[in-house]
């Protein structure tokens, strides 16, 4: 038998090891990058309060601007997703911010807004919002969840300066530290309106 016959199953062998070699770093790969663009998403789900990613509906938004209509000065979006309030305040004069845990979402926020002529208006940090100095902000919105309104509450009640303007969505401020100013019914999406303010709500 020849050199050539014998050598020809063991590179057979040897290749056939590195195609499993490959697949293997391959599926590992595949499991890693999906955790790691998974995690951000689901993580909150794992803390004290869950802020799901809840994209708000154009006609939300719409009404959210019609009750801070007037209003003037920064505004923050709590929990501000892929960054369509923000850059919808930004079109209607605001300067605004959004924070956001997701960092995803940041950066597709940060391109979304770049694409819409809004960037010079508008930024986004990956921030979370217990941690977040709420005073320098005249106009605050946050979609909540039921579980952290209360402490929410005692936050923004400890935080905003006067005549700062309230908007929370989907679910209320606690009515023990908040007087509601207004309040709209949106299908599963109805908003509060509060207001820092010694005269309620002028």
């Amino acid at each position: 038998m020849s050199v050539a016959a014998e050598t020809a199953p063991q590179l057979d062998a040897a290749a056939r090891k590195h195609r499993k070699l490959w697949l293997g770093a391959g599926f590992v790969g595949c499991i890693a990058g999906s955790i790691a663009f998974a995690g951000p998403f689901l993580s909150p789900v794992l803390r004290k309060h869950c802020l799901p990613y809840l994209p708000a509906t154009e006609n939300t938004i719409k009404l959210l601007f019609s009750e801070l209509k007037g209003a003037r000065g920064p505004l923050i979006d709590l929990g501000s997703g892929d960054g369509r309030v923000v850059i919808a305040a930004a079109k209607q004069g605001f300067i605004a911010h959004g924070i956001e845990l997701n960092i995803w979402l940041v950066l597709y926020s940060r391109l979304r807004s770049l694409l819409a002529g809004t960037s010079s208006r508008t930024k986004f940090y990956r921030a979370d919002l217990w941690k977040t100095d709420l005073s320098p902000y005249n106009s605050i919105i946050v979609f909540g969840g039921e579980s952290m309104m209360s402490d929410l509450s005692v936050k923004l009640k400890k935080e905003t300066v006067a005549n700062t303007d309230i908007i929370s969505c989907r679910f209320p401020l606690d009515s023990n530290v908040w007087d509601t100013c207004s309040m709209i019914e949106d299908g599963h999406n109805p908003l509060w309106r509060y207001k820092q303010s010694s005269d309620k709500c002028r």
